[in-house]
């Protein structure tokens, strides 16, 4: 297996009533596979059950994980990867059912920036803060090319879907997607946050030993794994210095009006 493709591999009471909310499905073979039903938002709504879900890769799933997969009823998939992801992981579809797939390729994630990540990784060297700096960097590209994400936000103002999205890791392309999406749904930027850094959790139930055959350790593999609250102020602040505010960015570039917006709203939120 080429290294540069496990790079890819690798790429989250009211406050107690929230971190149970956002349930994870618990896909053995897809631990970042998650609902965003049940986060409730500044005026108290929450997002509907089964209406929306994220997740990583979901290729090779387990027969119970099938199970759960079907029970879903996932109507379309929005794929952030690339073609060579895609290729080595094309995504599981249940037989018998239809599921329609959007593509919305994510240019900022491509092979010359997985080669830093790489001579990072395997630096003799080696500092957290050179990953930080890396992922900064590519976080801050997802804001400078958020046209990129339109075919996602085209298909969540749509009726009648059950969306899951997604990209191999579920935690950077997905991570910012889906922090734009809450934002629309007015929820806080706290809470907001608490969904970004829930794909941590998914590093404790990923075997990192298989990197050491790759002269990667596992620490390292962890680090590369992780997200930080800076990776996405990164991409805000990025889309705030360059449209004034991310509701500007969101109607200048995706088409997300006021009318949209609350369109958005009324299909994913319930009192």
């Amino acid at each position: 297996m080429k290294k540069q493709t496990l790079l890819y591999i690798a790429f989250g009471l009211l406050i107690s009533f929230q971190s149970q909310a956002q349930k994870n499905m618990e896909l053995e073979n897809s631990p970042n596979f998650r609902t965003l039903s049940g986060i409730q938002n500044k005026e108290g709504k929450k997002i509907k059950e089964g209406s929306i879900f994220r997740s990583g890769n979901f290729s090779k799933l387990t027969p119970n994980d099938i199970t759960k997969f079907n029970e879903l009823h996932i109507t379309t998939i929005v794929d952030f990867r690339n073609d060579d992801e895609i290729k080595k992981d094309p995504d599981f579809i249940p037989a018998g059912q239809t599921i329609e797939t959007k593509r919305a390729n994510i240019g900022s994630i491509n092979n010359k920036e997985m080669g830093q990540f790489m001579k990072v990784l395997m630096s003799p060297t080696f500092q957290e803060t050179q990953v930080d700096s890396l992922m900064i960097a590519a976080n801050t590209g997802f804001a400078e090319n958020i046209k990129d994400f339109k075919p996602f936000f085209d298909e969540i103002a749509k009726k009648e879907t059950v969306v899951l999205f997604h990209c191999t890791a579920g935690k950077d392309r997905t991570g910012f997607a889906s922090s734009l999406l809450l934002h629309i749904l007015n929820v806080s930027d706290e809470e907001i946050m608490k969904d970004y850094l829930k794909s941590n959790e998914a590093v404790a139930k990923t075997d990192l030993g298989k990197y050491k055959a790759y002269g990667i350790p596992e620490e390292r593999m962890a680090k590369l794994m992780g997200v930080k609250s800076a990776y996405l102020e990164s991409a805000w602040k990025t889309a705030i210095k360059k449209y004034g505010s991310i509701d500007n960015m969101l109607e200048t570039e995706l088409g997300i009006t006021e009318n949209v917006k609350k369109q958005i709203q009324q299909k994913y939120l319930v009192q």
